[in-house]
This record gives structure tokens, C-alpha cells and sequence, in this order.
């Protein structure tokens, strides 16, 4: 079966690290899918990862807004090229472009979306993301089906108008060979970072964006340490090395040697396991949040925000606490603090189990083939399939 990956860009972020996870479990288990990958907008990091695993990579070239229908005309020649037994879309501009260029195609082929965001308010996004999300609300039927990587965004989207013939949730998957414990991980980050060894290490990774809202997590480090607790922040992503306006000020406010700042990091599976606990003080916009797992795969305790599906992916391991609520933040790092090493590291054991458990890739992956198979087949799935374990309630 021939697969066509059709995604809005393929930079660094959690839709694109999730494709790029299913292509090289794919390629690893010799599966007889053949994956290939369309970016509308010119591949950046993920992409150089994608070609890495040997999947053949296409450019759109779709750069602005006034280059779009050239974009849509060379991806209906790509379609053409490889032609492909299904599409899936991810995310929301992909969603309409592989809808628009289905209406172009002559035989149109059978499409999956793949909505890898929650909603909690349609008001906190982009005016210009505002519009394709509520087009794409409009073009959904012509999915066949749409997978979403949260419950919370599934009924999310349904309220806004998302429809399809058949929804479904299924959540982000983690290579736990690769993402594990490592003895001695501490010691080192802190030697490499020049990390009071002594410090709660407390680490966020994420780009630095208002979604994210670092700065809650800023003020709750700093009323921790005021309330004793020796935290030193870690702040890793995309634009954290760099802050500015108001999460710099904070920043500012703590301790020069209690802080470490850095860009993106493409090498999470080494840094995670040297962390005391990670802690993702998101504001919104998270449906089933990447960093979450792979921590948890690495036996690190987590304290998230009540975003998304966050709750139910932490479960019992972690703590989790309202968003844009530091002082709540603040105590969730004192029960950390106080729970000691060895309370953090089983705690950080149970995480571990449960991505084992509940989110490894081979499962992952295999609920995808099984939707794979159906959209092309065209029958419904039989009951009590692994799919049908992950549809939503609420639609």
C-alpha cells in the first residue's frame, strides 16, 4: 500500500516529530506500507530527519499566501507522481489542501486528517489560522476519517463543526528503547551545564511562545525558592535561549546560577533523564503534548497544566495543576521538592510503566495501520479493535 504524507511544514514541533517517528518505525519493521511525504511549506529540521530514514520527501514550495495555488497545483502533480492508495492530511492548512486538491483530482483518493491541536477558544488563535481551521470545518466531510491526538480536541473540534464518517483518538507514540533512563544522566547534564549539582533541576522544553507561557513557570520557580526550595530552571526550545520582554524580566529575577538557557535541542533522549522533573506550564493549545511522553519515557516525573489531554497522559505519575496559575505551580514543585530523590525516581518508574503501557510506538503504530487498511478497503472496523477503543465519546 502506497501512503502519501501530506503535512503543512516540517520544522520542529509535535505533529511533525509524531510522522516522523511513525516513517522510521515503519521502515524498521520492513512494513510493506510505502510512505512518501508532501510539505506545503519548504522542510526545514524534521524533514532533513524524514529524508534521513530514506522516505522519499516533496517540496510544495508554498512559502506566503500568494504562492498557495501553486502550492495546491504542484501537489496535485505529486499525487499524480506517486500516486498513492490513501492521503492523510496534518494539520489544519494540509487539511485543506489535501480536501481542495481531492475536488481537482479526476479519482479522488480515500483521505485521513490528522488534527494534532486543541481548542479551547477559537478567539486565542491567529485571525488567518482562524479562517482555515472554520474552512477546514467545512471541507471535513471529505475525510473519511479524522484522528485526533487528545480527547479534549476531539470534542473540541466536533463543536466547531469538524465531521467526518468516522473520528477517532489516538494518541502520540514514543520509542522507549530510545527514550529510557540513564544512569549517571544527572551528574552529567549538571556537569555539562554548569548545574549546582545540589539544585532541584527543574526543566521545561518547548518553543518560547505565549501558549507555552514560560512565564508562569518563571514566577512559580521563583515563590518556590522563596519558600526554600534550591530550584534552578532550565528553559530549552526554540527561542528560549533568547528571551525577551516580560519572560526575560522574570527570568531576570532569578539567580544567574540558577537559570540555564537554550535553543532548540535535538537531543531530548540526553538531557531528560538528567532532570529532576519537567514541568510544561502550557495556557493552551496542547492536545496530547510530545514532551510529556518522551519525559515519562525517560522516568521524569511530570507537573503539567490541565491542557489538553494532559491529565489523562500523566495520570497518577505527576502532578497536575490550572494553567496560568503560578502560585499552584509553585506547590506542585514544593511536593516534588519535598518527595525527595528517591520519591521523584519512583514516581519517574510509574510514568515510565505507563508509556510503556499505553503509548510505545508499536501499539501507535499499529492502530494506524489498521486505519490505513479500512480507508482503503472501505469497511467499517470490526468491534472491539484497537481503533474502536479510541473513539471518541463525544462528537
Amino acid at each position: 500500500m502506497k501512503i502519501l504524507h501530506v503535512i503543512t511544514a516540517l520544522n520542529v514541533g509535535g505533529a511533525e516529530a509524531m510522522l516522523a517517528r511513525l516513517l522510521e518505525h515503519e521502515r524498521s519493521c520492513s512494513s510493506s506500507h510505502r510512505s512518501s511525504v508532501a510539505s506545503l511549506m519548504p522542510p526545514g529540521q524534521a524533514g532533513m530527519r524524514i529524508r534521513e530514514s530514506g522516505v522519499a520527501l516533496y517540496d510544495c514550495g508554498v512559502e506566503r499566501a500568494s504562492s498557495a495555488l501553486a502550492g495546491l497545483a504542484r501537489l496535485r502533480r505529486i499525487i499524480d507522481e506517486v500516486r498513492p492508495d490513501m492521503i492523510m492530511g496534518w494539520m489544519y492548512h494540509a487539511h485543506v489542501a489535501t480536501a481542495l486538491a481531492g475536488m481537482l483530482h479526476r479519482v479522488p483518493n480515500p483521505t485521513i486528517w490528522n488534527v494534532r491541536h486543541s481548542i479551547d477558544d477559537l478567539r486565542q488563535e491567529k485571525p488567518s489560522l482562524r479562517m482555515v481551521i472554520q474552512l477546514g470545518a467545512l471541507l471535513s466531510r471529505s475525510a473519511r476519517t479524522i484522528i485526533y491526538n487528545s480527547h479534549a480536541a476531539a470534542e473540541q473540534h466536533g463543536r466547531l463543526g469538524f465531521r467526518a464518517k468516522r473520528a477517532v483518538v489516538i494518541p502520540n507514540g514514543f520509542d522507549c528503547d530510545r527514550l529510557r533512563p540513564r544512569t549517571g544522566a544527572r551528574d552529567e547534564i549538571a556537569a555539562r551545564l554548569g548545574i549546582d549539582s545540589r539544585a532541584l533541576i527543574i526543566g521545561m522544553a518547548a518553543r518560547n511562545h505565549p501558549m507555552k507561557d514560560a512565564a508562569t513557570l518563571a514566577i512559580a520557580v521563583r515563590r518556590a525558592r522563596d519558600a526554600g526550595v534550591d530550584a534552578h530552571l532550565l528553559l530549552t526550545g526554540e527561542g528560549m535561549d533568547k528571551p525577551t520582554g516580560r519572560l526575560a524580566r522574570l527570568v531576570g529575577e532569578l539567580p544567574a546560577d540558577r537559570v540555564t538557557l537554550r535553543g532548540h535541542d535535538a537531543s531530548l533522549a540526553e538531557l531528560l533523564p538528567g532532570l529532576d522533573l519537567l514541568a510544561l506550564p502550557s495556557a493552551w493549545g496542547e492536545g496530547f503534548p510530545n514532551i510529556l511522553g518522551e519525559a515519562m519515557a525517560c522516568g521524569v516525573p511530570c507537573i503539567a497544566t490541565d491542557v489538553g489531554d494532559s491529565r489523562w497522559v500523566v495520570a497518577d505519575t505527576g502532578l497536575i495543576v490550572p494553567p496560568r496559575d503560578p502560585e499552584q505551580m509553585a506547590g506542585a514543585i514544593l511536593s516534588m521538592a519535598q518527595l525527595g530523590a528517591i520519591g521523584r525516581r519512583r514516581l519517574g518508574e510509574a510514568a515510565r510503566e505507563r508509556v510503556k503501557q499505553r503509548f510505545s510506538i508499536g501499539q501507535i503504530a499499529a492502530l494506524y495501520r489498521e486505519l490505513y487498511e479500512e480507508a482503503v478497503s472501505g469497511t467499517a472496523p470490526a468491534p472491539g479493535t484497537q481503533a474502536e477503543l479510541y473513539k471518541p465519546q463525544v462528537m
